[in-house]
């Protein structure tokens, strides 16, 4: 059984090393924040309630609370699971820093999934009452708030593109490049990065069995594409993989 948290943040343990403020934070250029001028991310700041730690494995919130925040991830990565009619967890999506979560509870003001720690992570929990109040005073916050929605709408999609007519090589390959591009952000794919999900996780998300991923990587492997050691992830020829991940 997973350790469970309610949606209440609470604070960071000492030594978590983070920045104190958005306008020291690493991830700001890629956050909810990006863009806004002085005046405005002070008056963003006021809105996060505050920093909260989690713990691999413990629940950053669960189906059917009611909505209190939407959360940024400041460090580490969250994963959103939602049980099936035979009670294994179908894992929806992967976040990293600067990416938002919590939207799938706009619309019934509750959270339709269970967000999931995958390793020691940090969230940033933003209010979502003061949010809405803060964005109809700024539209530069409007704005990019709509261009993150656009963002994750946009990935949802194409990961049901995938799950629809793509075969296990395309999944993966599309899966991997994501991840790189998403670790390095705007910049080109990053060209290593760490898997901090389990396989299992990625066969879940990708619609696929155990086996094929693991068998799927070898073969990337055995083809020049990428290393891996352990839950490291090596990009030997990007190009080839997105090749691979667009290909019909």
């Amino acid at each position: 059984m997973l350790p469970s948290t309610s949606a209440v943040p609470r604070s960071e343990p000492p030594g978590a090393g983070l920045p104190s403020t958005c306008r020291d934070c690493p991830t700001r250029e890629h956050c909810l924040p990006a863009g806004l001028d002085p005046a405005e991310l002070r008056s963003f700041e006021h809105t996060v309630a505050r920093r909260q730690h989690l713990k691999r494995h413990e629940r950053l919130y669960r189906r059917g609370t009611p909505l209190e925040h939407v959360f940024i991830v400041a460090s580490g990565q969250i994963k959103a699971e939602r049980p099936m009619p035979d009670g294994r967890p179908q894992v929806l999506g992967f976040y990293l820093p600067g990416q938002l979560l919590g939207l799938d509870a706009l619309a019934s003001h509750s959270y339709r999934c269970d967000a999931v720690a995958l390793c020691d992570s940090t969230v940033c929990a933003i209010s979502y009452a003061m949010l809405t109040s803060l964005i109809q005073q700024r539209s530069t916050l409007l704005l990019r708030f709509h261009a993150l929605f656009g963002t994750e709408l946009a990935r949802q999609q194409n990961n049901m593109l995938l799950l629809g007519n793509a075969k296990a090589p395309q999944r993966l390959a599309a899966f991997l490049m994501d991840l790189a591009t998403s670790h390095h952000a705007p910049a080109p794919p990053a060209p290593a990065f760490e898997l901090r999900m389990s396989r299992d996780d990625i066969a879940s998300h990708l619609g696929l069995a155990l086996e094929s991923v693991s068998r799927q990587l070898t073969q990337f492997r055995a083809a020049g594409l990428l290393e891996v050691q352990n839950r490291r992830i090596e990009l030997l020829d990007a190009d080839a993989l997105q090749a691979i991940a667009i290909s019909s």
